[in-house]
This record gives structure tokens, sequence and C-alpha cells, in this order.
């Protein structure tokens, strides 16, 4: 007389017999496999060195899945005899069994042409979506910016006042050297271009004019980006990364409010003044290069200066340098608070703000020139 060999899982699966065959009452799944395979492992190894051939009666299996129908087919290859297969279990046993003998094959490489397009649709739905997030951020960020305004008590003035020192006094001597050279660069080229013509003398206006009205504000912005704006996103990145400003969020505070609007106050007043302090070391970097190449006295440098600049020219460079400002502080807090957690998300993000300020300021420049000149300014 058979006895039951082991029933596992609360009667949902039974093993009867004894020797060389057994049989499976109830159902083979991922729930019941782990008892099971361990009962029938056994049994193999008991009965390993016999003559009989093993068999397992799968007739009274009434439920099997593809954990389930695997085990069974690998004690299958292993030499199991699987009588009493019920038609129902017949086709997952052939899905398997075509599995187990399918070759697997390298997947063909799409042609380079449609790989080149793959790339340019991804680039331009990155593109795209950065765009969205930079506009999405430059509303909230005003919002934030407003409302702090209007409630001045809102307003962090030691954050504030760290930020002007950080971005405005600390970044003087490279601002200031920056402005030297390139006017120095800019007098050597019209130095050089104006004087088959005899014309050399209008350096001078070359030189007040373009650092005046772009080169000043332009190449303040820039190294403000690298400068300062790699030091926005890296700080808040790094804050996200060890979920600082989770913290902040649990405890109630506002991080646009903690983190975002100082930043903002503190580059839209720092750049107006050093761009202001840019146009006054490229005014230098002119006279010196005048004095050197063209014997142009101090004296009369700054009174051609005051004759070739008109009303304007200061006020141009300046009224660009806050707009400059508040958007490297927008793109470099934004790509801040995208960080994801590790170390290499810091720094693809921080070095993402520095490229999308530039490019911003590069082509918002651009149209304030065409605008100014359509405008007469």
């Amino acid at each position: 007389m058979q006895q039951p060999t082991a029933q596992l899982s609360a009667s949902t699966l039974a093993i009867h017999g004894e020797g060389d065959r057994l049989a499976l009452d109830g159902v083979l799944d991922i729930r019941t496999l782990s008892q099971a395979s361990k009962a029938l492992r056994r049994w193999l190894d008991k009965r390993r060195g016999g003559r009989a051939r093993r068999a397992l009666d799968l007739d009274k299996l009434s439920g099997l899945d593809t954990t389930g129908a695997l085990f069974l087919w690998r004690l299958g290859e292993q030499g199991v005899e699987l009588t009493g297969v019920r038609e129902e279990h017949q086709a997952l046993f052939g899905l398997i069994g075509g599995l187990e003998h399918q070759p697997l094959r390298k997947p063909a490489s799409l042609p380079r042409w449609r790989q080149l397009v793959i790339h340019l649709g991804k680039a331009a739905d990155e593109a795209w979506h950065d765009t969205y997030d930079v506009i999405a951020f430059v509303g909230r960020a005003t919002n934030a910016l407003g409302y702090a305004l209007a409630h001045p008590r809102y307003l962090r003035l030691p954050s504030i006042s760290r930020q002007i020192a950080e971005t405005g006094i600390d970044a003087l001597p490279i601002i200031g050297l920056m402005a030297i050279m390139i006017s120095v660069v800019i007098g050597y080229q019209g130095v050089a271009q104006l004087r088959p013509y005899g014309g050399e003398e209008f350096t001078i206006n070359l030189v007040a004019v373009s650092m005046l009205r772009e080169m000043g504000v332009l190449i303040t912005a820039i190294m403000v980006a690298g400068r300062s704006g790699s030091a926005f996103a890296a700080e808040i990145g790094v804050m996200k990364a060890r979920e600082e400003i989770d913290a902040l969020n649990v405890m109630g505070m506002d991080a646009m409010n903690v983190l975002v609007v100082p930043r903002l106050i503190g580059l839209i007043i720092t750049l107006p003044l050093l761009t202001f302090f840019s146009d006054i070391m490229g005014l230098l970097g002119g006279a010196m290069i005048s004095q050197s190449l063209l014997h142009v006295s101090p004296v009369q440098y700054v009174d051609r200066v005051h004759h070739a600049l008109a009303g304007g020219d200061l006020a141009v460079g300046l009224i660009k340098a806050p707009i400059f400002g508040f958007l490297i502080a927008v793109i470099g807090c934004m790509h801040g608070l995208r960080v994801k957690g590790s170390a290499a998300s810091v720094g693809h993000e921080t070095t993402r703000a520095v490229v999308a300020a530039i490019f911003v300021v590069i082509v918002l420049d651009a149209l304030f020139s065409v605008l100014f000149e359509k405008l007469g300014l």
C-alpha cells in the first residue's frame, strides 16, 4: 500500500508513492516549488544507484506554472520519466522545450543612419525637456523672489550677504584681470588693423565702446557662470545627495526660500557691480595699450573716451547684467536640485549648469544687441 511521502504548503501539493515511482497531487507553482524541489532531489539522490528507471506521475497535478514546469523539465533531462501529463500542461512544456533549444542570437545592429536619427531625436527630446524645466523653474523662482521681496521678514539677510561676498567680492581679482587682458587684446588687434589706413587713434573708440556695451558684461557673466553657477549647482547638488533638502522639507522650510532666493538676490546685486568694475578695468587696459602703442597720455585718453561714448553705452551693459545674474542663478540652482543622489550625478549636473548658463548668456546678449540696435540705443 502506498503512503504519502510528503505533504507541502497546507495540502496545496502532496507527493505520494515509494521506490522509483512517485506521484504529484495538487498545485506545483512558485509557492510550493521550494519544498517540493528539496523532497524530489532527496528522492533522486537516494535512487541514483538503482537500475530501474525513475518515474513521476503528473496525472493528479491540477495546477502548474512556468517555474514548476521548468523544474519538471529539468528532472526529465536527468532521466526521470514524466507520465500522465495533462493536456492543459502540454503547451507549457512545449513552450519551455522550444526555449531550451532556441539558440541565442545577437540582435541585428541598426543602420548608421537610423542610429543617427535616434540619437538626434533623443537629443532634441532632452533639449525640449531642459527648456521646459528652465521655463518652469524661472516661474517658480520669480514667484518665490517676488513673495520674499513683498514680505521682507522672509529675506535671509545673512545668507544674502554671504552670497554677495562669495559671488562678488571674491570674484573681483579674476574679473579685473580678465577685463584688462581682453581690452589689451582688442587694442592690439585694433591698432594692427587700423594702422594701414591711418586710423589707429580710433582704437580708443573701439576699446571703450566694445567694453562698455558688450565685452564687459559678457566676460563678467561668463566668468560668473563658470565660477558661481557651478558652485550653486555643486552646493545644492551635494545637499540633495545627502538628503538635506528633504530634511528642510520635513522641518516645514521651503527650499526655494532657503536656498534659491538668497542666491538669486546675491547675483542680481553683484553682477551689475562686477560689470561696472569690469568696464573700469577694461578702460584701464585700453589706457595702457594706448599709451604704449599710440603714445597717448592719460588725459588725452580720457578726453577721447569721453567723446567716443554716447550717453547710453554704459547703461546698455548695466541693463543686461541683472538679467544675466538672475538666469545664471536660476540655472545653477535648478541643476543642483536635479541631482539624483550620486557623486557622478553631482558632477554631471554641475557641468550641464555651466554649459547651459554660458549658452543662455551668449544667446541673450546677441538678442539684446539686435534689440538695442533696433531701438537706436
